[in-house]
């Protein structure tokens, strides 16, 4: 997906790189690229996950944890991008 593992380089800690679109964090590289297919996929889950607590309500865990993801995500993207 894309993930790289970055941990012996002055990376180590996090920080977002505007020039690549890249995010090092906590010792891993991911490129925008991986951030994008992140986020679908968390999207996508949120709403599989909705569609399948409508039907059973104890999934409504699950869409509630795939929602935060896929929102932080939209923020941190929003944060980055500013």
């Amino acid at each position: 997906m894309g993930i790289f593992t970055d941990a012996d380089t002055k990376y180590g800690g996090s920080r977002y790189d505007a020039t690549t679109g890249t995010l090092y964090c906590n010792g891993m590289t991911l490129p925008n690229s991986s951030l994008e297919s992140i986020k679908s996929w968390f999207r996508s889950q949120m709403l599989n996950y909705q569609d399948l607590m409508e039907r059973e309500p104890k999934l409504k865990d699950m869409y509630i944890k795939m929602s935060v993801a896929y929102n932080a995500i939209l923020l941190l993207k929003e944060n980055m991008d500013d």
